[in-house]
């Protein structure tokens, strides 16, 4: 009798242990955060080309209900993919998921300087403590950190004569501090499209990036230097997608 009971009982926890497996099925979920292009169609739908090869996003009926409003840049938290086949490549992917949440990043112009003999006091020179940038579907994001939380005006400048020979794009970052706060968590940030006259020009299947900006030697702000940072775009990436750029999936 207690042998049968406790085979019912047993028997009963297995149960409860699989269906609770069962519910919970693809349930765990790992959210990340990236940079992103935001597009839309005709109908009001949105669709993310996201940074880092990391693929393009249809947003879920799960996803937070996010105003995109104007927004073309942004910082956002999505959910991992589960991915079936090794054969996937993220980068030119196009999946449903998950988004969690998205922060606006300002976009702006970068500056044409060609021919200029002296750049314009209004673009800005202050020194970094640091800086980084990457360029992803057709914009450059450029980050500064300043040790404040400062608002800032933030872009670069290029020379096509001087600065672009066909397979190298030289920029100079230009940063400067401004009234008010800057109040999001992560750096100090900005975009900036890529100069259109790119896709025409450039002559191989990339291009080479090359960005400076004068950065303090230490914490004494008493020396600075000239530092450089580079990153290679494919040629495919220099535009701006569409909505429909792109209609692969998993």
């Amino acid at each position: 009798m207690r042998t049968a009971l406790c085979t019912v009982v047993l028997s009963t926890m297995i149960m409860s242990l699989a269906s609770c497996f069962d519910a919970a099925e693809n349930e765990y979920r790992v959210t990340v955060p990236t940079f992103a292009t935001v597009t839309h169609d005709e109908a009001g739908n949105t669709r993310l080309y996201l940074d880092e090869g990391r693929g393009i996003i249809d947003p879920s009926t799960e996803s937070a209900n996010i105003k995109w409003g104007d927004a073309v840049r942004v910082m956002v938290r999505y959910d991992l993919p589960i991915i079936t086949s090794e054969k996937v490549s993220m980068e030119t992917t196009r999946f449903k998921g998950i988004v969690r949440s998205a922060v606006k990043i300002d976009t702006v112009a970068m500056q044409n300087v060609t021919g200029m003999s002296q750049l314009p006091s209004t673009l800005g020179n202050d020194t970094l403590l640091g800086f980084n940038f990457h360029a992803y579907w057709g914009y450059v994001t450029m980050q500064a950190w300043v040790a404040n939380n400062f608002n800032f005006d933030m872009t670069c400048s290029y020379d096509t004569v001087n600065g672009f020979d066909g397979e190298n794009l030289h920029l100079r970052l230009h940063y400067k501090e401004k009234p008010g706060a800057w109040g999001n968590e992560f750096l100090q940030t900005i975009s900036a499209p890529l100069p259109s006259f790119l896709k025409d020009k450039v002559t191989g299947d990339s291009l080479n990036i090359i960005m400076t900006a004068p950065v303090w030697y230490n914490a004494n702000h008493d020396s600075a230097y000239v530092d450089t940072v580079k990153f290679k775009i494919g040629r495919g990436r220099l535009t701006q997608p569409s909505y429909g750029y792109i209609t692969g999936g998993i």
